[in-house]
């Protein structure tokens, strides 16, 4: 019998997903295994509030400290409910292909051998590398989640992001009630936020892909959660605006054509949402005052227009990944190890960079040749793989992630956002998540769908 969402013409893809996840018998997750998703929910409003109220906007390198603990707090939560749960991390080892696993060792010796022997400041190689290595466990994590629960763990962790965002949005009110009209605020590197970026610039974009994701997959019936998505994800491109990030509009406005060849009704059903919401979005944020001049997309823009040079538009990008490439030809096989750049440049002007603004080239002088094939192809695997089973409609319930790791990952050609914790560790869990798609849980039987009359 039809269902009337079948008699519209729009059936609940949402739905869909959890009716799946139900004939799998896929347990009810607890508060213990959705810890990690209030967290993120949470994490930013928090930090937030504590670097306002507690003054560590104004306590120089323990916004670092403060920031990057409170993230990896976040991971092991993650890591630490996956185990709980009874999702072993370490056994979803066993289900990746032994290609990859192959792929994956060599990838590890070249890791090890330059951080090791190769590169010139090993402490910051194996802070790096430590980072890394949470990273792995947390989409290791997030993929065991999904398999012992199912895609409910996806739509939380969406959810989660895209309201964390909203959340964090008030910091800025009311730190600029406090230096709003103090011209000696550095409103670049003293914001609520991590260090040297304006707001949570690289999740306010993942935060709209999740909205993106999640509408796409919420039936035409739920009009409570469309009004929340359609109002939040206008705020976030409104946030994102006037901070007057172009690499993540740029990213977003990649993706579109992106989702749309690959979830062939992706362009049907999201165009008015999506251009509604981003001229809605664009429109309000020229109502909002602007802290600094790099604020603001229009001013952005007018900055761009009357640039004097190519590298003056990529605000001295061109002159990085020149210097970069450089660097990549002085050690081509196996590269300098991970976080080097600033330790091996040989441009006195770059040494205060801390990466080179885009992915590959910080592959290649990382890893060299050797290290970024593997890299791209465990990274590829996952995302190709992926985008067939979304174009096959046999995933549908992993779009939200889907978007936010591809979003983010294409804004790391141009920014660095595979270098902020909070970044990474959002990418890993995505691409975590999209490792396995409705497989049978461990000891979990698969029951046959009952007749639906």
């Amino acid at each position: 019998m039809n269902t009337p969402e079948h008699k519209h013409g729009t059936p609940s893809l949402l739905q869909a997903a959890a009716n799946t996840d139900v004939r799998l018998e896929f347990p009810k997750t607890s508060f213990r295994t959705d810890s990690p998703a209030l967290l993120l929910m949470l994490l930013p409003a928090l930090l937030g509030f504590g670097f306002i109220a507690f003054g560590v906007i104004y306590a120089g390198s323990l916004r670092a400290v403060a920031f990057e603990f409170s993230w990896l707090f976040f991971a092991f939560t993650l890591i630490g409910a996956a185990i709980s749960s009874k999702a072993p991390v370490v056994e979803e080892i066993k289900y990746l292909p032994k290609a990859y696993l192959v792929v994956f060792f060599l990838f590890a010796c070249v890791w090890a051998y330059t951080t090791i022997f190769v590169a010139p400041s090993s402490r910051q190689a194996n802070y790096a590398s430590g980072i890394g290595i949470t990273a792995i466990l947390a989409g290791l994590a997030s993929a065991a989640l999904k398999r012992r629960f199912g895609n409910q763990i996806i739509i939380k962790l969406s959810w989660a992001l895209f309201i964390a965002m909203l959340l964090h949005a008030p910091s800025w009110i009311w730190l600029y009630a406090l230096e709003g009209g103090n011209p000696t605020f550095d409103w670049n590197h003293s914001s609520p936020g991590v260090p040297s970026l304006r707001m949570y610039s690289y999740l306010v974009e993942a935060g709209i892909a999740a909205g993106l994701g999640l509408f796409f997959l919420t039936g035409i019936h739920d009009r409570q959660k469309r009004r929340i998505l359609y109002l939040g994800t206008t705020i976030l491109w409104m946030l994102l605006m006037w901070s007057g990030g172009r690499g993540g509009v740029f990213a977003l406005l990649a993706l579109l054509p992106v989702a749309s060849v690959i979830v062939p009704e992706f362009i049907s059903k999201m165009w008015k949402f999506v251009f509604s919401t981003l001229a809605l979005g664009a429109g309000l944020s020229m109502l909002l005052p602007l802290p600094s001049g790099d604020f603001g997309i229009l001013r952005r823009i007018a900055n761009d227009v009357n640039s004097n040079s190519l590298n003056d538009l990529s605000t001295n990008r061109l002159t990085i990944w020149a210097d970069a490439y450089s660097v990549f030809l002085d050690r081509p096989i196996f590269g300098y190890g991970v976080a080097q750049y600033r330790h091996i440049t040989q441009n006195p002007e770059l040494v205060k960079m801390e990466q080179a603004h885009n992915i590959v080239l910080e592959s290649l002088m990382s890893f060299g040749l050797v290290g970024t094939v593997a890299l791209v192809f465990l990274l590829g695997k996952i995302w190709f793989t992926a985008a067939f089973r979304l174009r096959s409609n046999q995933s549908l319930a992993t779009l939200p992630v889907f978007l936010i790791s591809t979003t983010l990952l294409v804004h790391g050609l141009v920014s660095g956002t595979y270098y902020q914790i909070h970044s990474v560790f959002i990418i890993a869990i995505s691409l975590g998540l999209l490792l396995h798609v409705h497989e049978k849980p461990p000891s979990q039987p698969i029951k046959h769908p009952r007749n639906e009359t």
